[in-house]
This record gives structure tokens, C-alpha cells and sequence, in this order.
């Protein structure tokens, strides 16, 4: 099996909306079979280029399955969900900035929580030109290049940022782990101002995504760390106790910790090493 998966820092650039660009690809010796996993609820909006096989998501309530766009806009997640790839997958990821996908489709991300918009419908012929270009190559740098120049064409849609935009990053920088009322104040903007605008750029409160970013956190911490236990990551991602980190886990994954664990074991590759840098 081929599985290969690169992070990389956006040109500069474009530095101040994209914080990654992440490229992933899977291939099993046979061609034929599909692998599945579980996939977290991450902090993190992004543009995604599939050009080969589209991943299926499950719902994992519902166990309703729906298949990804070719170019898959995806906002704010907050549950867990089984992810399927086909054989011959490939992923290109534009991992956003904190309120960028905000100021770009100039919509509240409240609308978009669990839902994809295809990126074709939004942004035309661009994304069938890019996503023919990924086809025509398998220079992992090239692929980079090509996701760098595609943000260019949409630089100018972008909105300038404001107050907030400086601050939500800190919350990611610290684990969630920062006192709300410190963010307010260094934005200048009164709690309901603050409020009010968090939930138009990321679709949650500011004290949700603080959980949720510390769950993605201490998600990937076991994932990519097998041999530590789940006390020292609820040590290491700065919960009061693991009581706290198993809460988390029923609210954002519907499991408890060990149940994630197993599922860990019986994956033949990482799914995500991480996100933002």
C-alpha cells in the first residue's frame, strides 16, 4: 500500500488566509479495496481537491452516507463521522485561517455546520482547471504550487479582517485553553459584539470551539502517539481531569476514549497527523 502524506507552510503570500496545505494520498497494492476510519470533529475550514476517488462520509447516528465533492468546501464540523476512500485516493487540503471562509463566501458559518458546498458551483471553471492539472502530475511539490496559485485567483474576494480575526488564532496557539474575556478585551469589542461575530466566523460559540479545539488536539495527540495512555494526554491537552476529557469525548465523538483507541489500532495508516502549524 502507498500512503504518503505531506504538510506544507503556504507561500507567504498568502500566508495571512491559508495556514497549510496538506496532501495525502492512499493506495491499496490491489487496487480495489476502500478503507474506513473514524474522522474527528477538527477546528479547522478548508477547501479539498479530490481528483482521483471522492471519499464517502457516514453519519455515524443517522448512518446516512454521502459522497464529497470533486473540490469539497468544508466548514464548521462538530461531530464525529466514518470517512470511506476509495482506492486510489488523493487529497489536496487548504487548510484555511481562522475567519477566512467567512470573508470569502461573506455567509455565517452557522449556516454551514455538517454542510459541504461543491466547490465547482462556487468557483467555477477555476476548480476544473486545478483539479486537471492534480490529475497530470504526482510531484507532491507541484500539487503545493497548484493549491498556492488557485488561493491567489481568490485573494481579492476575500474581506479585510478585523479585530477578531487577530485574536481567534490565539485560541488554537494555546489549546483552548485561553480565558474568553482576555480575547474580548484584546479585540476591543463588547461580549455580545464578540459573540456575535465568533459565531459568524467559525459557527460556534467562542467557548465551544475552545472545547472543540482542545478535543482535536487531544484526538490526534492518541492517534499519532499510540504507546502514551489517555491520562497523560488529558495531562498533555491541559483537562482538569480525564473526567472531563471522556465528557468531551461523548459530546464530540459519541464514544468514550477506549472505544477511539481500538478503532486506532485496526487503522492501517494516519488519517491526519495534524492540523494548523
Amino acid at each position: 500500500m502507498i500512503d504518503k502524506q505531506l504538510f506544507f507552510v503556504p507561500h507567504p503570500a498568502i500566508s495571512h488566509v491559508v495556514n497549510n496545505i496538506m496532501i495525502g494520498q492512499a493506495v491499496t497494492d490491489d487496487g480495489k479495496t476502500s478503507l474506513s476510519f473514524p474522522f474527528p470533529p477538527l477546528p479547522e475550514h478548508s477547501i479539498l481537491f479530490y481528483p482521483f476517488d471522492r471519499p464517502r462520509v457516514e453519519d455515524i447516528l443517522t448512518k446516512q452516507v454521502r459522497s464529497l465533492y470533486a473540490c469539497t468546501i468544508s466548514g464548521p464540523q462538530t461531530e464525529r463521522h466514518i470517512l470511506s476512500i476509495g482506492p486510489n485516493h488523493l487529497m489536496i487540503k487548504i487548510g484555511l485561517q481562522p475567519g477566512t471562509l467567512y470573508r470569502l463566501l461573506r455567509q455565517s458559518m452557522q449556516e454551514m455546520i455538517h454542510i459541504d458546498y461543491d466547490g465547482e458551483a462556487v468557483f467555477g471553471s477555476a476548480v476544473t482547471a486545478i483539479l486537471d492539472a492534480l490529475r497530470n502530475t504526482t510531484d507532491f511539490m507541484e500539487m503545493k504550487k497548484l493549491a498556492d496559485e488557485f488561493m491567489f485567483t481568490l485573494l481579492s474576494k476575500i474581506r479585510q479582517p478585523i479585530s477578531i480575526d487577530y485574536v481567534i488564532p490565539e485560541l488554537i496557539k494555546y489549546g483552548g485553553t485561553l480565558k474568553i474575556d482576555d480575547l474580548v478585551k484584546k479585540a476591543c469589542m463588547s461580549n455580545r459584539q464578540f459573540e456575535r461575530a465568533f459565531k459568524d466566523r467559525m459557527g460556534v460559540s467562542p467557548k465551544f470551539y475552545s472545547r472543540l479545539v482542545r478535543f482535536g488536539k487531544a484526538w490526534l495527540l492518541k492517534e499519532t502517539n499510540p504507546h502514551i495512555t489517555w491520562t497523560q494526554v488529558a495531562y498533555e491537552c491541559h483537562y482538569f481531569d480525564q473526567m472531563h476529557l471522556i465528557r468531551d469525548f461523548k459530546v464530540f465523538a459519541n464514544a468514550n476514549p477506549k472505544q477511539i483507541s481500538d478503532a486506532f489500532e485496526k487503522q492501517s495508516f494516519l488519517a491526519v497527523k495534524g492540523i494548523f502549524h
